[in-house]
């Protein structure tokens, strides 16, 4: 599998970075977010993990290894942890550090919306039968298909701890019907065998974009120990149409787990004051719609 191409080259030309946008469906990024930030919020997110159980209680918690059997989004004891991280105000800070926001404003020549839903993966070794299947993000973010989506590691991945990979040039296949798949978001596309998978190892404060129509997927995770932490957020052109379900926090298949739903005013409690608490409630002209195509395949 060929490595990304790196694209911090072209951060100071704005035409041939939304060319290479447009002809590859991604743009691979090296230290683009802060690695102390990166790190501290995984330290937090790891501190939740060992309370649980998950972490091998001898090891260096920031390692993240575990003997533990493998749980993963619609387990029940997946819910109760995944909580804890979307309450974290340092894990939905991270969209708005000011080099992300300015990449973006370039992407879309506009001023950019960050999405208020950003989503945390745990993704345990020994548990690749049950990893993301290649899908493209727009029939679960509806709205624009000018969106791009960020997916960023939490500490270094190194190719056999997985992290995310690309079908190069996808995107200009357009739109794909999808079909029912096991693993997170339970859906998956034909591949088109004459494309060819990207992917590379991740160091903290790499960023990894990608348009909605590009079909992507989780490596495997080919350690026997080790918990692989990322995160993903995504932004729009404010004069772009968002999905009113991404307004909400992101909640799996797991509900029922919960003694409550997750809200805003549950997870903010700890930090309600702070600026990024209902941010959107201030923001001005919003172009808001119920993503349609995916409340009728739920019927």
């Amino acid at each position: 599998m060929k490595p990304f191409k790196e694209s911090n080259k072209l951060l100071n030309d704005s035409s041939k970075l939304r060319k290479q946008l447009r002809d590859d469906g991604y743009l691979f990024f090296r230290g683009i977010l802060p690695k102390n930030e990166i790190l501290q919020l995984r330290s937090q997110i790891l501190e939740i993990c060992q309370k649980a159980g998950w972490l091998r209680p001898r090891n260096d918690m920031m390692d993240a290894l575990t003997d533990h059997d493998p749980i993963m989004e619609r387990d029940e004891a997946y819910a109760p942890v995944y909580a804890r991280v979307q309450a974290l105000e340092a894990f939905h800070r991270l969209k708005f550090n000011k080099d992300i926001i300015s990449l973006m404003e370039t992407i879309f020549q506009e001023p950019v919306f960050p999405f208020p839903q950003t989503i945390g993966r745990i993704a345990f070794p020994n548990d690749n039968a049950r990893s993301t299947p290649p899908h493209q993000d727009w029939i679960f973010v509806g709205g624009s298909t000018e969106t791009i989506s960020c997916w960023a590691p939490l500490g270094d991945i190194p190719l056999k701890i997985g992290g995310l990979k690309v079908l190069e040039g996808s995107h200009k296949s357009g739109f794909l019907e999808p079909r029912s798949a096991s693993g997170p978001g339970g859906k998956t596309v034909d591949v088109d065998s004459s494309l060819e998978w990207v992917q590379s190892d991740y160091l903290s404060g790499d960023i990894l974009l990608f348009k909605m129509l590009t079909i992507h997927s989780a490596a495997p995770n080919l350690t026997t120990d080790m918990i692989r932490l990322s995160t993903e957020f995504r932004y729009t052109g404010e004069s772009h149409m968002i999905a009113e379900e991404w307004l909400e926090p992101h909640s799996p298949d797991n509900g029922p787990y919960l003694q409550e739903p997750l809200t805003w005013d549950i997870l903010e409690k700890e930090w309600r004051d702070s600026p990024i608490a209902h941010y959107w409630e201030r923001w001005d002209n919003l172009k808001i719609k119920k993503h349609e195509w995916f409340w009728e395949q739920c019927k």
